[in-house]
């Protein structure tokens, strides 16, 4: 279908500014005050009107009536091509609070080249706001019974287990902290808007148990903020998990002196990105190949098999462990 353009007279330029759900204003930051406003709050909240010039201080909530002014202040240094956004309450006749969010840009300077008139629009936002407290609600209920489950199942397992069996009991324990391993990176997922694991916090989350208070700085991370899948997280945090725990049995963590560098990088060819991490351990005892890999050691060699040109590598070095793990991330892939 073609689209039709014409030019709209005045008249009904009017109208269709009386009639758009959204408040169109112009403000200047000099004199603290709106020079256009399409239509008034008073009409989206079905309140009466307010005085003129009132009509934004009137309706708005106490709390955000003192970031207003921060944010009038900052429109002062608004720049070219910037948006700058906030959310605010307005009381509607019903007596309830209804959100709303503005986007302002630059409409021009003075001769300073200071700004001068801001462009803006504020939309009601209150159902999506709704959306998202309800949706968080029931994000707090699913990790409520995950953990509730993980203890269950906890329970079951040490009240089942046959006496006098060590074995079964390591068993159990080890069972446990990784089923409490992925748990925890589940937690970083739920509470990202965007279900998405940062790697920095899927390391630190992992290793916590293996850290103490009195011995700080004994893991160093370094790296710029990734974001993983829920996937990719699941499967490292596993990964890094085993690895502490080696670490703790066998490596430099079972030393007082023994200390791991985690430090990773992305880069770009273009078409992909390339990750890799590597976690070097130093200061702890000698350390051998192991003849057989046990279901730990399967974990970590399997934690990226399902990437792109996933690929893993333990070398024994006579200084420590050196674990490195390197994926392919395709530039239309979400990570």
């Amino acid at each position: 279908m073609e689209a039709a353009h014409q030019h709209l007279d005045s008249g009904m330029a009017q109208r269709v500014l009386e009639s758009a759900p959204t408040i169109i204003y112009v403000y200047d930051v000099k004199t603290g005050r709106s020079t256009f406003q399409n239509r008034r709050f008073s009409e989206l909240l079905g309140q009466p009107p307010a005085a003129p010039g009132e009509d934004w201080s009137h309706f708005i909530h106490p709390d955000d009536r003192l970031r207003f002014t921060e944010h009038c202040q900052n429109l002062k240094a608004i720049k070219p091509d910037e948006t700058l956004f906030w959310e605010f309450r307005m009381r509607a006749a019903n007596g309830q609070w209804r959100w709303f969010m503005s986007r302002d840009v630059l409409l021009s300077a003075d001769a300073g080249g200071k700004p001068h008139l801001i462009v803006g629009n504020a939309m009601d936002i209150t159902e999506q706001k709704s959306a998202e407290e309800h949706k968080e609600i029931l994000f707090g209920e699913m990790r409520h019974r995950a953990k509730n489950l993980v203890s269950l199942v906890e329970a079951i397992g040490r009240l089942s287990r046959p006496r006098n069996r060590p074995d079964v009991d390591d068993f159990i324990n080890a069972y446990m902290e990784r089923l409490k391993a992925i748990l925890r990176t589940g937690d970083i997922v739920l509470s990202s808007d965007a279900r998405t694991a940062d790697l920095r916090a899927v390391i630190e989350t992992a290793v916590a148990p293996f850290c103490s208070d009195d011995s700080p700085g004994r893991i160093v991370l370094e790296g710029p903020p990734i974001a993983l899948s829920e996937r990719t997280a699941g499967s490292l945090a596993l990964a890094f998990h085993e690895l502490a725990t080696n670490a703790m049995k066998y490596g430099a963590l079972s030393a007082p002196a023994g200390s791991i560098s985690v430090r990773w990088s992305l880069t770009d060819d273009g078409e992909t990105q390339h990750f890799s991490l590597a976690w070097n351990e130093s200061g702890g005892p000698t350390v051998a190949q192991p003849k057989a890999d046990g279901f730990g050691g399967k974990v970590i060699r399997h934690a990226v098999a399902h990437e792109a040109n996933g690929r893993i590598a333990l070398d024994y070095l006579a200084n420590g462990l050196r674990c490195t793990i390197a994926f392919d991330v395709p530039k239309d892939s979400a990570r």
